[in-house]
């Protein structure tokens, strides 16, 4: 913000930009006389917050076993910090399974990845909070795992294939089921610019990139190079074929019709097969559905500026300035929310009356911004 819309105040003995590097915080007392922050918000105002989904700037997906596809992809801007998250989706065999006591059940990882530069911003701006990222990753892993927001059965092909009741045994469906085929995603996070409140932009992006993203509905291929089995997507090139009349292609829909119809939850013919997925093809170039999510996490953090002085979604510098504790929010599909504080530990004496504040704000952020569309 610009100098001119400094507090007029004849006592200053310091040019204004020296004043608030030397004294912070006497440099936002001045700002505080007013009930305003030096970038013009009032200590309860939120940044502008915008999202921009990038389907179809990411290549389609081309399932092979083992490998993955972007099924979602989503740039956040917070003021000046930037975050960009990408959901990648995997098909993998899981032939043995693991007891849940030897082996982890999560099907969705979190990682967040800060530039070198933004590094350094979050170090001057936190302290030693090195593993700052690696603390919000764990906190979104463990939530977004959990099948109170984002079901697992949807990612379980022994599950999927249970959708539609069917007379007929299918090989396809059969082989999926006894292979254990399940889905794995990646949410990966990067921090392209940072000025303040990396835990509410990630958490923010994630959920933007989640509610995006469309799993893709698959077929069980044999390769022209190893003769095994392969997980392949539904896409343009292959309807295009189909459409075209080429048999091979034909053939192998027809094969996969009863899993197409698993996946999608509805009965087809192999007379209307081809036409109603070249109907559902999404511009990112492949037939897929939505997740079945019941809630999203989002957290509203403010920084303790003093005892009963806080600021909403704080900048960088304004990090520097005290401690910071957050509201975490799930936005349930109802409409509905469910609260719990973060971080209290780090700001001890915060009195019951003091959070309800910060809660009544945060709903107030969070209910706008989770029913924003993108």
């Amino acid at each position: 913000m610009s100098s001119d819309m400094q507090p007029s105040s004849s006592s200053s003995e310091f040019p204004v930009d020296v004043h608030r590097q030397i004294d912070a915080a006497g440099y936002y007392k001045k700002y505080l006389r007013q009930n305003v922050r030096p970038d013009g918000r009032k200590l309860r105002a939120f940044r502008t917050v915008s999202v921009s989904d990038l389907e179809g700037r990411y290549t389609p997906p081309n399932l092979l076993e083992g490998d993955g596809a972007v099924i979602s992809s989503t740039r956040l801007t917070l003021g000046d910090t930037h975050v960009y998250c990408s959901v990648k989706a995997l098909p993998v065999f899981c032939e043995v399974i693991m007891p849940p006591s030897l082996g982890s059940d999560d099907l969705l990882s979190v990682d967040i990845e800060l530039p070198k530069q933004v590094q350094s911003y979050i170090y001057d701006a936190n302290g030693h909070s090195a593993n700052l990222n690696f603390s919000i990753a764990s906190m979104l892993s463990n939530v977004l795992n959990s099948d109170d927001l984002i079901p697992k059965s949807q990612f379980r092909f022994e599950d999927i294939l249970k959708r539609v009741t069917s007379q007929s045994t299918d090989a396809v469906c059969k082989y999926l089921s006894q292979r254990n085929l399940i889905w794995k995603f990646e949410v990966s996070i990067v921090c392209e610019e940072y000025d303040g409140n990396l835990t509410d932009s990630c958490a923010m992006v994630a959920s933007f990139a989640l509610r995006k993203a469309m799993l893709p509905i698959v077929l069980l291929d044999i390769s022209n190079t190893s003769g095994s089995y392969i997980i392949r997507a539904i896409d343009q090139k292959l309807i295009e074929s189909a459409l075209s009349g080429d048999a091979e292609v034909m053939k192998l829909l027809h094969n996969n019709r009863r899993s197409i119809e698993q996946q999608l939850g509805i009965e087809l013919e192999n007379d209307n097969l081809v036409d109603y997925l070249s109907q559902n093809i999404l511009p990112g170039s492949y037939v897929g559905i939505p997740l079945t999510i019941t809630a999203l996490p989002f957290t509203v953090t403010f920084l303790r500026f003093s005892e009963e002085t806080f600021f909403v979604d704080p900048t960088s510098e304004e990090e520097r300035l005290g401690t910071s504790v957050s509201v975490y929010c799930l936005s349930l599909s109802d409409g509905s929310f469910v609260t719990q504080p973060l971080n209290l530990t780090c700001c001890p004496g915060i009195s019951s009356d003091i959070y309800s504040g910060l809660k009544a704000v945060a709903l107030d952020v969070i209910s706008c911004i989770s029913n924003s569309d993108i």
